[in-house]
């Protein structure tokens, strides 16, 4: 294959993806409305969404075309061959039993943290975050725990590819700062998000390691009027780091 069919055929995979990211974006949308965001002829993109609906990755209905449930058999093979979720889940379950808050396994993928798994307890109300969505590492507690345990290297790399995009007054943005805060994570165990992401939220987390690997991390996070005082700064990191040290020690067995 010469260079430029090497491009083409490069070109075209991105713009498969990018017209089921639109899709999903939209929670269904029409030829038309996709048009409008990809540089693509209609009769072309027409031939794309043609190619989805035939090979089980978008549904049309109608004018409307959505994404289609067979993304959900992949992300489910891939949540269980990829992470261990099925051993966290119970200590989801108690965590968030026991606070009545709703508490997620977050690992990292390419440089994100992506919410893998949850549980939801009784003070819950509505869900801030959804399967499968991913946010950046520095923004989160979930995330800084796990910066924190990554090789210095990868830190760098993802530092890099990422930066530190600002989300509210409260983004650590300064890569000197974070890295401090990263060095007290790995002393204490404890990671914390106090309206990085969201003014309104805030969050705990640990990181759940393994032979030396984090696997991801567990973190509890909650309305900025549930979280506060003693109860945020030290109940709850307690309870979530006697829980994830318990599961760590079932790793040992």
């Amino acid at each position: 294959m010469d260079n430029d069919s090497q491009s083409r055929s490069i070109k075209s995979a991105e713009r498969t993806f990018d017209i089921i990211e639109i899709v999903y974006q939209h929670e269904g949308a029409t030829l038309t409305e996709i048009s409008k965001e990809i540089d693509l002829a209609r009769s072309t993109l027409h031939d794309y969404l043609k190619t989805h609906v035939n090979a089980g990755y978008l549904v049309k209905e109608g004018m409307q075309y959505y994404v289609s449930l067979r993304l959900m058999e992949l992300g489910q093979h891939a949540k269980t061959t990829r992470t261990a979720w099925e051993e966290v889940k119970p200590v989801l379950r108690e965590i968030g039993n026991e606070t009545g808050e709703h508490v997620w396994f977050v690992v990292e993928e390419q440089g994100q943290g992506v919410y893998v798994d949850n549980y939801a307890g009784e003070n819950v109300i509505s869900l801030f975050n959804t399967p499968g969505v991913r946010h950046h590492l520095h923004c989160t507690a979930a995330g800084k725990s796990i910066l924190a345990h990554l090789p210095e290297q990868r830190v760098t790399k993802i530092l890099k590819r990422y930066g530190l995009p600002k989300f509210t007054d409260q983004t650590i943005t300064d890569e000197a700062k974070l890295r401090d805060q990263l060095t007290e994570i790995r002393e204490t165990g404890i990671a914390f998000a106090d309206g990085e992401w969201n003014e309104g939220l805030r969050a705990v987390a640990c990181p759940v390691i393994r032979d030396d690997e984090v696997l991801g991390a567990i973190t509890l996070g909650a309305p900025t009027k549930r979280l506060s005082g003693s109860y945020y700064r030290d109940e709850i990191p307690s309870i979530v780091s006697g829980a994830v040290n318990r599961l760590e020690l079932s790793f040992t067995k």
